[in-house]
């Protein structure tokens, strides 16, 4: 099967848009590697053609999408990604619809209420009194873009006068906040990585003392998690919900059950619990796009 990975850059800072290659091929497959960068048009018989680094994107059979949407350029992505989602007869793992979802933390929420699955409440804010009213409903509240990654620009306002400078900050780079209730997180939050059918590496991530973040980058520790089954049934019917092969799941236990905080379409360090568990995760994937391409 010819099979190309549409990854992230040429830079390595995600490396396993490589090893998806690397493992391919060692199945069996003609396996490459390309970026939206390499995505170009030319005339065609049904309007504008597509080719891959110089091949006819016709010639793939499926297509691994860990692309990076993220940037001034946001239209052009999104658009050359579109483009190469109405390719006929190219399986896209996943195609544009799923990948903005997934992108954008406001139409992921809907979509994952939409599916009757546990989120936190969300409300847009646009000014400082739009925070002051939240924090007037909810007590401590988070502030994040509605298109971030990595936990950037994730804040916790408890107090709105005390932390104005924050809010103002965030507001002049980002008009528009999601903004949900503080849930406390002392007791850490799950990553449960689903790749197609499995989830071969489940974490618990603990925050550093004195912390409320959750994020390894910023101190917090982490453990390989045994998921119970209803957490396992959670996170597979949300991946599905979204229309994602590959996601990242952080979900937060409550007293009153699992809230779904991310379902992250590009989980990064998969890697991180060795070899073995590494290639899981890998297999899970193409599983999935093997079993899904053969019935097209």
């Amino acid at each position: 099967m010819k099979i190309g990975v549409l990854g992230w850059d040429y830079s390595g800072i995600d490396p396993d848009g490589h090893h998806l290659v690397d493992y391919g091929r060692e199945r069996g497959h003609e396996t490459s590697f390309f970026t939206l960068e390499d995505i170009a048009y030319h005339p065609g018989p049904e309007g504008p053609s597509l080719t891959l680094r110089g091949e006819p994107a016709e010639s793939f059979q499926a297509i691994i999408n860990r692309c990076k949407l993220y940037g001034d350029d946001w239209q052009d992505r999104v658009e050359r990604l579109t483009m190469l989602s109405n390719v006929p007869g190219v399986s896209l793992f996943d195609p544009a619809d799923a990948w903005v979802t997934g992108y954008s933390k406001f139409l992921m929420a809907q979509r994952l209420a939409a599916a009757g699955l546990p989120i936190p409440p969300i409300r847009s804010v646009m000014s400082l009194a739009d925070v002051e009213s939240a924090c007037a409903a909810w007590g401590p509240v988070i502030l994040k873009p509605s298109f971030g990654y990595r936990g950037m620009d994730v804040e916790r306002i408890v107090d709105p006068s005390a932390d104005k400078a924050v809010v103002e900050d965030l507001l002049a780079r980002f008009p528009t906040l999601v903004c949900q209730p503080y849930c406390p997180t002392e007791g850490g939050e799950y990553r449960i990585v689903v790749a197609g059918d499995a989830t071969p590496l489940n974490l618990l991530k603990l925050p550093a003392a004195g912390s409320w973040r959750c994020k390894t980058m910023e101190g917090a520790s982490y453990e390989r998690f045994d998921a119970p089954e209803e957490l396992v049934d959670l996170s597979l019917r949300a991946t599905r919900a979204m229309g994602m092969t590959l996601s990242g799941l952080d979900v937060l236990p409550t007293r009153d059950g699992y809230l779904i905080l991310e379902v992250n379409p590009i989980p990064g360090f998969l890697a991180l619990m060795g070899r073995e568990q590494h290639r899981q995760v890998l297999g899970g994937v193409y599983d999935w796009v093997e079993e899904r391409t053969a019935a097209a």
